[in-house]
């Protein structure tokens, strides 16, 4: 499969009643609500490629100034828009100060390019554009060359890990990483997080982007963490916070194993918070010009 075949493309199913739902109406009727509106709107759809998660990296999260320049709002506007987002319960704060849109998670649909290429394959020979033209004999044919160009298809997105959810995550596997995660000895999960919930969706997502076998080893990563595990700090993993993508990235990228030399941890934090303070600057000059203009 070439490499464009397994770009994944994602989209927003907005409801055609979002813009009559009680919580918009009120924040339309607001001074600047509309604003608030549209900037709310952007955040969602700059967050679709981490289901909902808003950050500016791995390392840095967004301001309002920065977020003012990414969305083009004026930053008074942010902060008052997101003041009411957060009031709403539209929007959560991370601990890491990450941004999560959990409407995103229900709105969220997504699929490869050759699925893409394919299903406008099949809309056109349903048109009548192509099989029309066929005879009974070769309509038949062309439909069981259809079939088989879909199963190869699925079988090539399920090696490359970009199959849908439904297809990919087996209900084995969600239960074998919650038995997994309940060996830790720390938070123990009631029951399975089913698919309805946000701990659910994104541990579904989190198997289907790196396959059950990484997401165990990331459990395993956890469990030799000592900061993850709470046994340096007044700090304990739980599992929502184990499954959302910015946080599982980190885990397997080794950002939390322990550290047998110290100083450099503290080295990459002053390089780290280097780079944030001048991307900070940036962001607050542009939101400056752009207010001037």
């Amino acid at each position: 499969m070439a490499a464009r075949d397994k770009e994944r493309y994602y989209w927003l199913k907005l409801d055609r009643g979002f813009f009559k739902r009680h919580d918009i109406t009120v924040i339309e009727d607001m001074p600047n609500g509309k604003d608030y509106v549209l900037f709310y709107l952007k955040l969602m759809l700059e967050s679709v490629d981490h289901e909902g998660a808003l950050r500016f990296s791995d390392t840095i999260p967004y301001s309002e100034t920065m977020l003012a320049s990414v969305t083009h709002t004026n930053v008074d506007i942010v902060r008052s828009a997101l003041k009411v987002l957060i009031e709403l319960g539209m929007v959560e704060v991370f601990d890491d100060k990450t941004l999560f849109m959990k409407e995103v998670a229900k709105l969220l649909d997504s699929e490869t390019y050759a699925a893409r290429r394919q299903r406008e394959l099949r809309n056109k020979d349903n048109s009548g554009d192509i099989v029309a033209q066929l005879s009974p004999v070769c309509r038949q044919e062309k439909e069981i060359e259809t079939e088989q160009e879909s199963e190869k298809e699925q079988e090539s997105e399920k090696e490359s890990g970009t199959l849908s959810v439904e297809s990919v995550c087996r209900p084995e596997d969600v239960r074998r990483v919650v038995d997994a995660w309940q060996t830790l000895g720390i938070q123990k999960l009631r029951k399975i997080p089913d698919s309805t919930t946000n701990a659910g969706k994104m541990l579904r997502a989190r198997i289907r982007d790196y396959g059950i076998g990484s997401v165990l080893e990331a459990i395993e990563i956890v469990r030799a963490s000592d900061f993850l595990m709470g046994r340096v700090k007044d700090f304990q993993i739980t599992f929502d916070w184990f499954v959302r993508p910015n946080n599982f990235l980190n885990i397997v990228n080794g950002k939390y194993d322990n550290r047998d030399k110290p100083e450099q941890t503290t080295r990459h934090g002053r390089e780290m918070q280097q780079t944030y303070n001048t991307i900070e600057r940036w962001a607050e000059q542009h939101a400056n010009d752009s207010e001037t203009v």
